[in-house]
């Protein structure tokens, strides 16, 4: 599973450095130049996490906007990307709350790992929504679209905690079958050293 992040700037270095570092593998990136494209994404999806160079907002009228839409999308980790000479408004970081503020230069290696913790920790909710929406006798399931968007991301993120708990116990059911015929083939050796293993599994 990719995840998608979007990188808000119009430094092309900053672009190619996200590049470099993010690999397709793992990430989506979408990158954006400007307010107009980043709300373009949002309309589109719920990113993972966000890349920000303060200026892209340029205004504290635009930073309160974009926050309403980070509000609207549910948790989205933030991110901050600013020269070390460049002015940042004070109201911004009170604003924007931002996960982390990188000023330039910094170590790639440190904006990868802030990232990759951030989305680990988002994917398991901190809180469950406290009951579902009700359906009716004879009413269909809701569909996916009508439910909110940060319910939605909730009930991805449970169904991904499931599927991996299922994982580790199909994985621990695989190994408890396999162990009796680890055991016969021991067994089959050369007198003797079926005990030697076992006393020296005992001693490790």
């Amino acid at each position: 599973m990719a995840y998608n992040l979007i990188v808000a700037s119009n430094s092309p270095v900053l672009q190619k450095l996200c590049q470099s570092i993010f690999t397709e593998e793992t990430y989506h990136l979408h990158l954006a130049s400007n307010l107009d494209e980043i709300n373009h994404f949002l309309d589109s999806f719920t990113p993972e996490a966000i890349i920000l160079e303060p200026s892209i907002l340029d205004s504290i009228e635009n930073a309160l906007n974009f926050n309403n839409r980070l509000l609207t999308a549910g948790r989205v980790p933030l991110f901050l990307v600013a020269g070390t000479f460049e002015p940042l408004a004070r109201e911004f970081l009170p604003l924007l709350r931002p996960e982390q503020v990188f000023y330039k230069p910094f170590y790639s290696d440190s904006l990868a790992e802030a990232i990759r913790e951030a989305i680990e920790k988002n994917r398991v909710p901190d809180t469950l929504p406290e009951e579902l929406p009700e359906i009716k006798p004879g009413q269909k399931n809701a569909a996916p679209a009508t439910l909110p968007s940060d319910l939605r991301r909730e009930i991805r993120l449970l169904v991904q905690q499931e599927i991996q708990t299922a994982e580790k116990e199909l994985e621990e059911k695989i190994r408890q079958s396999l162990m009796p015929e680890i055991k016969s083939l021991f067994d089959q050796q050369e007198p003797g050293t079926s005990d030697l293993i076992h006393n020296q599994g005992r001693k490790s």
